[in-house]
């Protein structure tokens, strides 16, 4: 059957005599013996069934299904992730819980495959740094903490034991697979010190990230780990570092997890050896003055990401392809370029012209409030996540702040350059911002096509009735401890 060993009965030869489903059977699966059962690593099906549903546009997806499989394991390693003390001398979790959830989680390193946040070693470096004094001075991605956290992986071995030590250069050999063929993916976050309880460091919807690093680990053949661990140990970091999250109003201290593949061959191959590290750096509020709207250059003729590709990762062949986009954008007056990708005809019929749809931004998820002119009814429109698109954290949190309030229709849905221009002409384009980690909110004063045709939004909102600015707000609130919220998760 498709999917199975070639040399099946070679490779059962070692296992005990146990019935076998050949249809639960891939080519990541393990034998357990301590559960007793064949552990899949990756859903059966699952890449057929996405790879229809990415072609179709559906707006059932990928992300949806591993957001749904954390859903459904949310009593175990949910629970266990925000109760994680991830002090090295101290037990994460019990024998129980850790079987439990191995047998219930498909996505999972099975028992025995990941590292553990309990073996966690910790190599001080006698660095000597400190905040300045004056934290106006930190340049976003310049100013860095002196310690990182450090995991390595290789088909023979398995996870290493994870270690917080001080920041360093990485030595490869030159002919490491992220050099040349991009097994290289990263995630962005930050870390907050807390208003609501002096000494704190909070977490904003950390386990997300960690299903996404996986996620995309899992799209360039990168080995499983179970994301609690990671997170154990991520937090295990931040206590260390904890001096240099900044203790003033719209600070933070940004966190970096990549995992890249790093064994010396000089072929296209999966990786034989990876590590995951995370690196910190300070840094200073994004708008030090206020929300201030930007431009966006509109382009309708490349696409960031398409259907059946890997838009939907967060891998950095995604982003170096938009830098030379971006340059181009510079000579609009813009900030950032607005991606748009062909209708189904347009494809279809290889040529130029027809509709295109709002993708996203190189570095943001988009949102339109629009209104309709008769009625007077207002929805906010953001594209669905079709695999084109990065499921971002901030945009699912928009989006459930949004509905929770039930003052406008929320929608996930494709939306044309046609029906945004008819909008923005007869002055129902109410708002336009993005929203991404570094920024949060980011609002948009008008997208700019190349013939020079300005979709400019509403003129005279009152700043109480823009929902960006309200967005930015709450979600500011719940990041800081303001307020105490589920989504605000500290490192104790």
């Amino acid at each position: 059957p498709r999917g199975t060993h070639k040399n099946f009965h070679n490779w059962t030869a070692s296992v005990p005599d146990r019935p076998i489903d050949l249809r639960a059977t891939t080519r990541r699966s393990r034998w357990s013996l301590r559960t007793g059962h064949w552990l899949p690593l990756l859903p059966t099906g699952g890449r057929r069934e996405v790879s229809s549903s990415l072609v179709a546009r559906d707006e059932t997806n990928l992300m949806s299904h591993f957001l749904a499989t954390r859903a459904l394991r949310a009593g175990s390693l949910l629970a266990r992730a925000r109760s994680f003390t991830a002090n090295p001398s101290e037990s994460i979790a019990s024998e129980e819980i850790r079987s439990n959830a191995a047998t219930t989680d498909p996505l999972a390193a099975a028992p025995g495959e990941t590292f553990r946040a309990c073996d966690l070693e910790v190599q001080r470096s006698n660095h000597g740094l400190s905040l300045p004094e004056d934290l106006t001075k930190l340049s976003f991605g310049h100013d860095f903490a002196p310690h990182q956290l450090s995991v390595q992986w290789s088909s023979d071995r398995g996870w290493g034991r994870p270690v917080v030590k001080a920041i360093e250069h990485i030595t490869l050999h030159p002919s490491a697979p992220v050099f040349h063929y991009g097994l290289g993916c990263f995630e962005g976050m930050k870390a907050y010190a807390s208003e609501g309880k002096e000494g704190d460091v909070l977490m904003f919807r950390p386990e997300m990230n960690m299903e996404r690093l996986r996620f995309s680990m899992g799209r360039l053949n990168l080995p499983s780990f179970d994301t609690s661990e990671l997170l154990g140990c991520l937090k295990r970091l931040l206590k260390e570092d904890k001096d240099f999250v900044p203790r003033a109003p719209g600070y933070s201290l940004y966190l970096r997890p990549f995992a890249i593949g790093t064994n010396a061959f000089l072929g296209v191959a999966p990786a034989t050896e990876c590590e995951i590290r995370v690196i910190t750096c300070p840094v200073g509020p994004y708008y030090p003055t206020g929300l201030v709207p930007i431009d966006l250059l509109l382009d309708e003729d490349h696409v960031r990401a398409f259907p059946g590709g890997t838009g939907q990762y967060k891998v950095g062949g995604n982003y170096a392809p938009t830098l030379e986009h971006l340059h181009r954008a510079k000579d609009f007056g813009c900030k950032q370029v607005l991606y748009t990708i062909p209708g189904a005809a347009a494809v279809l019929g290889g040529a130029r012209g027809g509709s295109r749809y709002i993708s996203e931004c190189g570095a943001m998820n988009m949102f339109f409030l629009l209104e309709n002119g008769k009625t007077g009814v207002r929805e906010l429109v953001t594209p669905p996540l079709d695999g084109t698109i990065l499921g971002g954290v901030t945009r699912d949190s928009i989006l459930q702040l949004c509905r929770e309030w039930d003052e406008f229709v929320v929608s996930e849905r494709m939306i044309s350059v046609e029906e945004i221009q008819t909008h923005a002409r007869g002055g129902t384009l109410v708002e336009v911002f993005g929203s991404g980690t570094a920024c949060v909110v980011q609002p948009v004063s008008s997208m700019i096509r190349e013939n020079g045709e300005r979709l400019e939004t509403r003129k005279g909102l009152r700043k109480k009735d823009k929902v960006s600015e309200r967005a930015y707000k709450a979600l500011t609130d719940i990041q800081y401890g303001r307020i105490h919220h589920p989504w605000s998760e500290s490192i104790y």
